[in-house]
């Protein structure tokens, strides 16, 4: 049974149905084509999983048969045999019926061939369970994946949501500029500063619009709903129980990628155990038990019975084959080589791509401490700079400053914010703790 490490993820109720994170990765896991296929290779490594498949069974064959015909003949002896009659120099049958039925039942082991069946049977059980791990690892990469897009587009939404505020702060700006211009209070250029500054905020919030929905259609059509009225948590909370060594002494026990990269090694092993194997003596036994029965009404015995047991034992020395044998045998090593060297590689980018995230991961959790505390100061800093505008105090290009001030930096917050979360999960991933095998 497979579960799903989530952590911190709060349920509420409201009018709308809340998409969580959690309910988004299970309907993208029931609706993924790819899961799919990836179950079902992993049915037919169990069904080739087998003493049958490996050729540790014998194999049993039954032959039946029957024959019969009518015919019509005619029989001409020599002269030198003698019926004791003329009569019997010519014989005519007509109509004459002959008719026979064979059965067998013959039995074919292999008694040794190198433990050839033997080394093909863990070969199969290891493909088996590579073809687990890759299920695994497809479920892994689905729900990295619907993360990023689930918090893409949450981002998405708190940047439309910040424009918005700022485009209605513009549009505030500029009908005080128009009333001011209209009774000569202030200048045109204020009024046509404030009207650009107004367009530059629409089309910036117009794009915005657009993003956030090409983000929702991309985030539903991943997950396979077609109802896109559901409303996404937007509580984030962080585990800051994470240390570094204790990810990285799970992820050479549990990380897919590296179990994989292990399988193939010993997959390799035993492919070259099998080439190995071709250079001993092959012993096969043959058994088999045969019934046959015969008449005719045209020959000179009416009817026959045999019953007969046959057996074989047959040995096979492969002297020389071309040097198809040793060169499998090179072959496999070379590829045994390359199975390790490819393992290595993979345990140090694994590794490698764990600790740089993990420093992301912590850094960015450093960094949005720093930003809370900054926020309040950006929002502080723009009030008293609207105050000031409001009193005349302020210029039209100073509250602008300030107004792009406090955008930027929201728009920086909730980019960190939501990438932070994504690290955390990449840290779940990379350390093999993504999923729980129960």
């Amino acid at each position: 049974m497979i579960k799903y490490l989530f952590f911190f993820i709060s349920f509420y109720t409201f009018s709308q149905e809340i998409l969580t994170l959690e309910k988004a990765i299970q309907y993208t896991l029931e609706n993924s084509n790819d899961i799919k296929i990836a179950k079902n290779q992993v049915k037919i490594n169990d069904n080739n999983t087998s003493l049958g498949t490996a050729g540790l069974l014998p194999s049993i064959i039954v032959n039946s048969g029957y024959n019969s015909s009518i015919s019509n003949s005619e029989f001409e002896f020599n002269s030198f045999l003698d019926f004791g009659g003329g009569s019997m120099d010519e014989i005519e049958a007509n109509n004459a019926t002959s008719a026979g039925i064979s059965s067998s039942i013959g039995i074919n082991y292999t008694l040794f061939n190198g433990f050839s069946g033997i080394y093909n049977l863990k070969k199969f059980e290891y493909l088996d369970e590579f073809s687990k791990q890759n299920l695994r690892f497809e479920i892994e990469n689905k729900i990295i994946e619907v993360v990023m897009k689930y918090y893409e587009y949450l981002n998405k939404k708190n940047l439309y949501n910040v424009l918005k505020e700022t485009h209605n702060i513009s549009l505030d700006r500029y009908n005080r500029s128009f009333e001011k211009a209209k009774y000569g209070v202030t200048s045109n250029l204020d009024l046509l500063n404030a009207e650009i500054d107004l367009n530059t905020d629409q089309i910036n919030l117009n794009n915005a619009k657009v993003d956030l929905e090409v983000k929702k259609n991309d985030l539903f059509l991943l997950i396979g709903v077609s109802d896109t009225s559901f409303v996404l948590d937007e509580n984030i909370f962080f585990n800051k129980n994470l240390l570094l060594n204790n990810l990285l002494e799970k992820q050479q026990k549990t990380n897919s990628s590296i179990l994989m990269a292990e399988l193939n090694y010993n997959i390799a092993k035993q492919d070259l155990k099998i080439s190995k194997s071709k250079i001993s003596p092959k012993i096969d036994i043959t058994t088999s038990f045969s019934f046959n029965k015969s008449g005719s009404e045209t020959s000179f015995i009416s009817k026959q019975t045999d019953r007969g047991v046959f057996g074989i034992v047959n040995l096979q020395v492969p002297i020389f084959n071309g040097d198809v044998v040793r060169r499998n045998i090179k072959n496999a090593k070379l590829n045994l080589e390359s199975k390790n060297y490819q393992l290595l590689e993979i345990q140090k980018k694994i590794e490698l791509s764990l600790i740089n995230t993990f420093n992301l991961y912590d850094q960015g959790l450093k960094n949005l401490e720093i930003q809370k505390e900054n926020l309040e100061i950006f929002e502080l800093n723009f009030q008293r700079s609207k105050d000031l505008y409001l009193l005349g105090q302020l210029n039209n290009l100073q509250f602008r400053e300030a107004q792009l001030n406090l955008l930027n930096f929201k728009i920086n917050y909730s980019a960190n914010l939501f990438n932070t979360k994504i690290q955390e999960y990449l840290l779940y991933q990379f350390s093999g703790m993504l999923i729980i095998d129960e």
